[in-house]
């Protein structure tokens, strides 16, 4: 019974964690708001950024500085509505970025964003 009782513990702290960790994903999102006209991203109180899943992998400062793009690493925890949100987010970065660039931008980052 005391086993029971802590994997059930156990069980509802990791369920807490995780949507805790969604929370946090949405409340980032809801801040972006996107202008499907033109193209752009405009978000009220953080630079535009590209939104990427997992474990920060190396330091993208110097894509920031150049390019004035962030990386947003989210949990590894990926909802259906962040993978979308997420997609939809990095192709309207990626398109701008694209026009502005050309594509010398995707070898300087150094990955594919998620969703392109």
């Amino acid at each position: 019974m005391k086993t029971f009782n802590s994997f059930i513990l156990i069980v509802l702290v990791s369920s807490s964690f995780l949507a805790s960790a969604q929370t946090t994903e949405l409340s980032t999102l809801k801040n972006v708001k996107n202008d499907h006209q033109t193209g752009k991203t405009q978000n009220s109180d953080k630079p535009l950024h590209f939104i990427q899943f997992g474990i920060m992998s190396k330091n993208h400062d110097e894509f920031k500085n150049k390019y004035g793009i962030a990386v947003n690493y989210q949990n590894c925890v990926i909802s259906k509505y962040m993978a979308g949100k997420a997609k939809e987010n990095n192709q309207i970065v990626a398109k701008n970025l694209t026009a502005k660039y050309g594509n010398t931008w995707k070898k300087d980052l150094g990955f594919t964003p998620y969703g392109l």
